[in-house]
């Protein structure tokens, strides 16, 4: 079960700092093959990715999608627990992994992974997230 928004963390950004080039140049190349539905090519981008910036849960939530577009949901849904874990606090991976347990059925465990998400844009002062969580409760 794909997401219900692909790439939560969206398109790459022009903002980011130049100190994150390399990275965002990764994140760029791995959602221009995403979108091109070359999901195994994409996925082998944001491993690297996840590797060399296991902070930046923009590579977690990508990875996880390209695992979810073959149909590989448990993976996926590991690959969203690694990334709350390591790049905490992680609002869009945890929003992404309640999304991914409610697809499974794990309505209780998705429940939390949506407090965990609003606790984790609480902190991070990111209220798009919050927008979201809110939709999703709604949508529940």
């Amino acid at each position: 079960m794909m997401l219900a928004h692909p790439f939560p963390c969206g398109a790459p950004s022009a903002s980011r700092s130049a100190s994150n080039a390399a990275a965002e140049a990764v994140y760029a190349t791995g959602h221009w093959l995403y979108e091109r539905a070359r999901y195994a090519d994409a996925a082998t981008v944001f491993r690297a990715l996840v590797r060399v910036a296991p902070a930046d849960e923009r590579g977690w939530v990508a990875l996880a999608c390209c695992h979810q577009a073959v149909e590989q949901d448990v993976i996926a849904l590991e690959m969203l627990g690694t990334g709350c874990l390591l790049a905490a606090p992680a609002p869009r991976c945890e929003l992404a992994r309640a999304r991914a347990l409610r697809a499974l059925g794990r309505i209780d465990e998705a429940d939390d992974a949506l407090d965990a998400a609003a606790d984790a844009a609480e902190a991070r002062g990111n209220e798009d997230v919050l927008d979201l969580v809110r939709a999703e409760r709604r949508r529940a």
